[in-house]
């Protein structure tokens, strides 16, 4: 069988491991609000005397107090790209119960990645991301979050030096409308600000732009996330659609993604272990300056987490394992490659707490 003969039973082989397994879980979801539609109606034509049926309804075990968002505010841990706090709403993401009833929500959630674009010269990226949202009315959030960001390179331009670059990354702000009867959809709105050096250089040679703190443009996405509550647990499906930046000053690109994730998680008391699947699509490679990157064009990501949570405090433990197809059969020196493979893998902490 040729080279495209196996990339593409690889493909279909692909496509049909992630229908497979969101498949059943977006039809479930579906069935649910159908039947929640319906219970609604009849239980509005049995109070004709009242109204309209009551905009929040209790939920089942498990959901926040007060009629709160099942969700947490922070739609996943970590971040996108060069110190973004716009991107991919998939990854490690809160799904069991969030922390409520303050003034204010205020989340931090920490991560850390090891890219090896040099299995000799690695990188390690580490991101501390505080969220703080707060409730406009019922059916409205806002909130912004502050990315403190650490990249350490081990001799990125062999000659002998390791680098580190930190500080402040791009500022983001977000926007949350929960819809239907409960709140049990959440559409997000956020933005990315330029607030992150993207021009970072050592001897008058600038860093590459996966090394660098920002991307020295605005960026944005949408967020949609749909929650069911079960007697055994919760669902999450969503996706995301995220704008990167496009090209900056310097001539660096990041593509546009879209992703669809489907997360199952199961009540143990105050824990909620959670599996999850996200699958991520781009429009094209990012580029450095002049230079294509090799990074994904199409990926399935597993993801893991353990929540924890008491009346005051939230604690989340989660890992995040891609594999991907980036397109790209031979290296810089014309050798061939696998355009297959596992991409960065990630880990996070995050702690969700609700004060005053």
């Amino acid at each position: 069988m040729s080279k495209d003969g196996r990339n593409a039973r690889k493909a279909v082989l692909v496509s049909g491991l992630v229908a497979a397994l969101l498949g059943p879980l977006l039809l479930a979801t579906l069935g649910e609000h159908l039947t929640r539609q319906r219970a609604l109606a009849r239980l509005a034509a049995l109070r004709p005397a009242t109204g309209d049926c009551p905009r929040e309804l209790p939920l089942a075990r498990g959901s926040p107090a007060k009629g709160g968002p099942l969700l947490a505010g922070w739609q996943n841990i970590g971040g996108c790209g060069a110190g973004a706090s716009t991107g991919n709403a998939a990854g490690i993401k809160w799904i069991g119960r969030s922390v409520t009833g303050g003034l204010f929500g205020v989340q931090c959630q920490m991560t850390y990645t090891r890219l090896a674009p040099d299995a000799e010269r690695p990188e390690h990226h580490a991101f501390a991301n505080t969220l703080i949202t707060h409730p406009a009315g019922d059916r409205w959030i806002l909130g912004v979050n502050v990315p403190l960001v650490l990249k350490y390179m081990r001799d990125p331009f062999e000659t002998g030096v390791d680098l580190s670059n930190s500080g402040i990354g791009d500022i983001g702000v977000q926007l949350t409308r929960k819809l239907g009867p409960i709140g049990a959809t959440l559409l997000t709105f956020s933005a990315g600000l330029p607030t992150g050096d993207y021009k970072g250089r050592y001897k008058m040679r600038i860093l590459n732009q996966s090394q660098q703190r920002g991307f020295g443009k605005p960026t944005a996405a949408v967020t949609l996330d749909h929650s069911s509550d079960k007697l055994w647990g919760l669902t999450v499906v969503g996706a995301t659609a995220a704008w990167r930046g496009g090209e900056n000053e310097i001539n660096n690109y990041r593509a546009p993604t879209g992703s669809l994730y489907g997360y199952l998680g199961y009540y143990l008391g105050p824990l909620v272990p959670a599996l999850g699947l996200s699958v991520t699509g781009s429009t094209g490679h990012d580029r450095d300056q002049t230079v294509e990157q090799i990074t994904g064009l199409y990926s399935a990501a597993a993801n893991l987490s353990l929540e924890w949570s008491s009346d005051y405090l939230a604690v989340l433990l989660g890992a995040s394992f891609p594999y991907q197809y980036d397109g790209i059969y031979e290296n810089t020196e014309g050798q061939p490659r696998n355009p297959w493979g596992w991409g960065p893998w990630m880990v996070g902490l995050g702690v969700s707490v609700s004060p005053f």
